[in-house]
């Protein structure tokens, strides 16, 4: 049975069902929210909303990515920053987490090797010889890709690589016992030579130059 209902203009009593009232002749219109689109509308609008509240929480994950960098850029200059507040001279033992490690001498040459086997610089180059020594003193042996690195640091920080053919006629004066395709065992002391070329005019007499030892992390060897 149809509900009856007051029309909305004339308030005469009708059925719900009646598409005209017969008292007056007015429309007899369904409310809005018994209409189909109404509630397609409201489906929308509550995806709508939805979608608006993830972007806006994936918001504050973003930016604070982005702020990272930041942080680490500082932490790389303030790692950078402490491992040079430490210079050790030449003959001081640096104690690495795996090796000590020790700057033996630096000197400044115009020519290495030996009578038959030698190597001189370019024009306007010198050749700044290095003598190192270090100790595996970890439990367990260092391949010598694991072993510590050397280069010549100028006053700017610019690095220097070895030359490794100057360095290898240099090898045949001092005859070292690295490793070169052995491990190092724990307990080995090993010695080494590298030799650097570098602009005499630059080097002048070596002032602010630095060799920089690279194990656990960088240290610092003044040659002056």
């Amino acid at each position: 049975m149809a509900k009856m209902i007051n029309c909305k203009t004339c308030q005469a009593e009708i059925t719900s069902t009646a598409k005209i009232c017969p008292n007056c002749g007015a429309k007899n219109k369904k409310p809005v929210f018994k209409k189909w689109w109404f509630w397609v509308i409201i489906v929308i609008a509550i995806g709508a909303i939805g979608l608006n509240m993830r972007g806006g929480e994936s918001t504050t994950p973003i930016s604070s990515t982005a702020n990272m960098p930041t942080t680490s850029t500082e932490s790389k200059e303030t790692s950078s920053t402490e491992s040079k507040s430490t210079t050790f001279s030449i003959g001081d033992l640096i104690t690495a987490k795996d090796f000590e490690i020790t700057v033996d001498d630096v000197g400044f040459t115009n020519k290495v090797g030996g009578q038959y086997l030698s190597s001189t610089p370019a024009e306007g180059g010198i050749y700044v010889t290095l003598d190192v020594s270090y100790k595996n003193i970890s439990n367990e042996p260092k391949s010598s890709f694991r072993t510590p690195s050397f280069n010549l640091v100028d006053p700017n920080g610019v690095k220097y690589s070895t030359d490794i053919s100057a360095s290898s006629y240099y090898a045949t004066e001092k005859d070292p016992n690295r490793k070169v395709f052995s491990d190092l065992n724990p307990g080995i002391k090993v010695s080494d030579n590298k030799v650097f070329e570098v602009s005499e005019d630059l080097f002048g007499d070596g002032e602010g130059w630095q060799i920089s030892v690279s194990a656990d992390k960088d240290y610092y060897v003044s040659i002056k």
